[in-house]
């Protein structure tokens, strides 16, 4: 669907009128590109949300620059510039957000891949691995370890817990935190196998 604008072209003594100290004026032209501008807007960017409100800054910026228009200035050009540019700029900024996000997801990609590359077949039989788990719990600070244990192994909940061990829940909480972190670096080699053992580093 094609965007028309009407054509909306003043002299000085009309831009003084349109814009020194009838506001009524401005509401009118305000009413007569609104539409047209959001529409330019929506084509472009998709989102309704984000056109009203690149339409309502051109509006803005034409208010803050209304004595600075020269005689003959054509609005509606002044206007669609304004709007396009400010598109143009959301775009760009879509376009690097998406491209960091992708060297994101790559980098992720690529730490798999080479995560899983570096287990040999050996690695590959649950027991080698169950080994290699116990190995790394076995090595947790006591007082993180036991609250692993309780939680993994027992299926206790936090609250279970932290009456068990007579500490609060809160400290239960950041007790499991650490623990799986300190697990999760131990055995990060071999996360794409500990992946499959339910709730195991969640």
């Amino acid at each position: 669907m094609s965007l028309t604008l009407k054509r909306y072209k003043c002299n000085m003594p009309e831009l003084n009128l349109l814009f020194g100290t009838n506001k009524n004026s401005f509401k009118k032209l305000f009413n007569s590109y609104y539409q047209p501008l959001c529409h330019l807007g929506r084509h472009y960017l998709g989102d309704e949300d984000e056109a009203k409100t690149v339409v309502q800054e051109a509006f803005v910026k034409l208010w803050e620059v209304r004595h600075e228009l020269e005689s003959g200035s054509n609005i509606q050009n002044y206007l669609f510039t304004l709007v396009k540019n400010n598109c143009l700029n959301i775009l760009k900024r879509r376009q690097i957000l998406l491209k960091h996000h992708e060297k994101i997801q790559e980098k992720e990609l690529r730490y798999q891949y080479e995560s899983l590359n570096r287990i040999s077949d050996d690695y590959l039989e649950f027991k080698e691995l169950k080994e290699k788990i116990d190995a790394a719990i076995k090595n947790l600070p006591e007082h993180l370890r036991v609250v692993f244990e309780l939680s993994r192994f027992k299926d206790m909940k936090n609250r279970e817990i932290a009456l068990e061990l007579e500490i609060s829940q809160k400290t239960v909480e950041a007790r499991m935190t650490k623990a799986l972190k300190i697990l999760r670096e131990e055995l990060k080699d071999y996360l794409p196998l500990i992946m499959i053992l339910p709730n195991f580093l969640d």
